[in-house]
């Protein structure tokens, strides 16, 4: 089990990732419109949460120094 808080801020960026991409799928394949904006709108949350995540990293990294 992971116990190091930016060994799971880094699980969670790659979880994030993920999804964003599955989203971003999903809804270039939904063909129908209501479908594909919910997981444009999805994705989009996503693309928030990894930039929040890859921000906190930066800090974290920056701090160290």
């Amino acid at each position: 089990m992971t116990t190091n808080p930016m060994d799971v801020i880094r699980m969670a960026l790659d979880r994030e990732k993920a999804a964003y991409r599955s989203y971003t799928e999903y809804a270039r394949i939904a063909t129908e419109p209501a479908i594909k904006e919910l997981f444009q709108y999805l994705a989009g949350e996503e693309k928030k949460h990894v930039k929040l995540l890859q921000e906190e990293i930066e800090r974290e990294t920056h701090q160290e120094m």
